[in-house]
């Protein structure tokens, strides 16, 4: 038996729980590190306070090799300094604050046999332009010029996240994207301020160095704590999160949580409208 991570590495099961404890604890030994050495260079006093937690959660509608189709577990610690020349990440709690949105984009999805439309929808995706603008550029950019057409939402996890938008993946097993910049190439998000703390939030899956490309998630739950600082944040769905619902209940396959069905992305575009 294996578990899946968010990013497609399997573990097996009997190590994962020494691989969370090693994720934890090095993460903790690394900050603190960090942070005493800025203090140092700094000359001035740091107090921190660090509050490791990790949060698993399992998909178990999924049967077969695979006890719970996908286990994804994070850090979260915070860190407060009292020296002027550090400046952390400012989070923003979408739950708390209106996010602007500065674009609209939208993607009209098919579920199963194309001769039957009464499983087709539409999703609109509102884009927070000024928090992520070189994310949003890439976006509008790739589903302006229908470059999603024909892409699968390739991995369902349910109660958790539909993944999609796997630009030039010939196996679609969402290992690869195409981003919108330098024939293809992936690139750094602009920032991970946005916290995943409300149901429809659409983010950028991640490579192993951190960058993006053209592969997206969209969140099915309000509490998505284990994405926070490690998943990009750059828009969220605002018409269509019942369809968004309905391809999170497809059968799928392990180990990879791959529907049996075809769930396909059949067109994409940006919705011409006037923001203030």
């Amino acid at each position: 038996q294996a578990v899946c991570l968010h990013n497609g590495t399997m573990i097996p099961q009997k190590l994962f729980p020494c691989v969370l404890f090693l994720y934890v604890a090095l993460s903790s030994i690394i900050q603190q590190t960090v942070v005493n050495a800025l203090a140092l260079k700094s000359g001035s006093k740091v107090d921190v306070v660090a509050s490791s937690s990790s949060q698993c959660i399992m998909n178990r509608r999924a049967f077969g090799t695979l006890t719970g189709a996908a286990i994804i577990a994070s850090t979260a610690t915070t860190t407060t300094a009292t020296f002027p020349s550090i400046a952390f990440a400012a989070y923003i709690d979408p739950t708390e604050t209106a996010l602007e949105i500065t674009k609209r984009v939208f993607l009209e999805v098919q579920i199963g046999d194309k001769t039957d439309k009464s499983n087709n929808g539409k999703i609109v995706i509102g884009l927070y332009g000024n928090l992520m603008p070189k994310a949003v550029e890439n976006f509008v950019t790739l589903a302006e010029s229908n470059q999603y057409s024909n892409t699968l939402f390739y991995r369902v996890i349910s109660g958790m996240s539909i993944q999609g938008g796997a630009i030039g993946d010939d196996v679609v097993k969402g290992r690869r994207g195409k981003s919108s910049f330098e024939n293809g190439m992936p690139f750094q998000p602009d920032n991970y301020k946005i916290k995943h703390t409300k149901s429809g939030l659409v983010s950028y899956v991640r490579n192993a160095d951190g960058s993006i490309d053209s592969r997206f998630f969209v969140q099915t739950v309000d509490d998505c704590g284990w994405a926070d600082d490690r998943y990009a944040v750059f828009g969220i769905v605002e018409q269509g999160m019942e369809y968004v619902n309905q391809i999170e209940k497809v059968d799928v396959a392990p180990p990879m949580n791959g529907p049996k069905v075809p769930v396909k992305i059949v067109r994409s575009g940006l919705i011409d409208e006037t923001f203030s």
